[in-house]
Parts: structure tokens; C-alpha cells; sequence
């Protein structure tokens, strides 16, 4: 994962130790990153994302990172701990073999092709795209929903409930920013190193 953007205080643990996050930074799978109050930190995770955004007082950690290009298609496995707070996300569309989860305190999201927003409650919203949410209730029962765009998971309720125009309005116009950025971070990839081989001529 590579730090694309630091508004505010941010900090990254490998470990335990804690040091201020930077544009630039990579970060491992094991590493946790956290976000101060009025902070956002906006991560490129190319082939397992592309990008995630920690919005302010949130704790992620980032526990697989795992792609394999089969020759036919990329098979990806990224697994996010949401610990506190909120994200939101871009994931491109994925494999059918292909596993994006984000776990929180109370279950876990598993994640298609979506543009997705998910606090530490296991509140969901999906602007576009499909997310399956697995709720852990109270009493150690489990909530199995599926929530598609323009709806939202309420874990007061364990419903899915369509979103309110406010909602929608507000999570687009954060979905809008992130596809900027996503644009800008693939614009700035170094492009693929060729090998030119002396003896024939031929590239790879």
C-alpha cells in the first residue's frame, strides 16, 4: 500500500513502534495506520484495490495484500482490519476466484467490484457495486444481507435500508474524489521496465 495523500496527522505501526505517515510511504501487510481528528489518509494498493481512504479518527490495519496473475485473469486476496472509524474505497471489478474483505469489531464485509463506505460499526454504504455484509449480533447469532447501490446496512437494525438523498449526495460526491485520485495514482506508476535482448532482438 503507497500513502497518496496525508491531510492533517496521520501515523503508521509496524509492530508497535508509531511514526508520522507520508506521501510516498510503503506500507507492508501487518501495518496499521491511524488518522488524528480533521485527517484523511488516501492509500494506492494497485492490483488489490485500487485505493482506500481512512477518514478522520480511524484505525486500519492492512493484514493481506496477496495478488497472482494466472495468465488468464489477476486473483487477488486483500483483507483489511477496520478497527475504528470509517473508510471508503474503489475496488475494480474482481475475479470470480478473487477475495476482498474488510473486517470489522462486529463481522465482516466481503466486497465485489464496488465503490464502498464502512465505519467500525459495520454500517455499509455502496454507491455502486454489491457488498455482503456478515453482522455478528449480541447474542452470538449471525446477519447474512446483501447491499446493493444505492443502499446502506444498519447494524441497529441488521436491515438493509435504501439510503436517504443526503446520504447518496454526500457519498458520491466522496466517491467523485476518489476516482480523481485513483486517475492521478495510476498516472504517476512508473511504467513497465522492457528487457531487449542482444541475441534476438526481442523484448520482454
Amino acid at each position: 500500500a503507497v500513502v497518496r495523500q496525508v491531510t492533517g496527522a496521520a501515523e503508521a505501526s509496524v509492530g508497535g513502534a508509531w511514526k508520522a505517515v507520508r506521501v510516498g510511504d510503503q506500507l507492508l501487510p501487518g501495518s496499521v495506520v491511524r488518522t488524528a481528528n480533521n485527517s484523511t489518509v488516501d492509500l494506492f494498493l494497485d492490483q488489490n484495490g485500487p485505493l482506500v481512504r481512512l477518514t478522520e479518527n480511524t484505525t486500519l490495519g492492512i493484514d493481506k495484500l496477496n495478488f497472482e496473475n494466472t495468465g488468464i485473469d489477476t486473483v487477488i486476496e486483500t483483507q483489511l482490519d477496520l478497527k475504528s472509524g470509517r473508510i471508503v474505497g474503489i475496488v475494480k471489478r474482481l475475479s470470480a476466484t478473487s477475495k476482498y474483505e474488510v473486517k470489522t469489531p462486529n463481522g465482516v464485509a466481503g466486497i465485489r467490484g464496488t465503490i464502498y463506505s464502512i465505519a467500525a460499526d459495520s454500517s455499509v454504504m455502496v454507491v455502486e457495486g454489491q457488498v455482503v455484509v456478515v453482522f455478528v449480533k449480541a447474542d452470538g447469532s449471525v446477519v447474512t444481507q446483501v447491499v446493493n447501490a444505492g443502499e446502506k446496512f444498519n447494524p441497529a437494525t441488521q436491515r438493509v435500508e435504501t439510503m436517504t438523498s443526503e446520504e447518496k449526495r454526500d457519498a458520491e460526491a466522496e466517491a467523485n474524489q476518489l476516482r480523481g485520485m485513483v486517475t492521478e495514482a495510476e498516472e504517476t506508476e512508473p511504467p513497465p521496465l522492457l528487457f531487449l535482448s542482444p541475441v534476438t532482438g526481442g523484448t520482454k
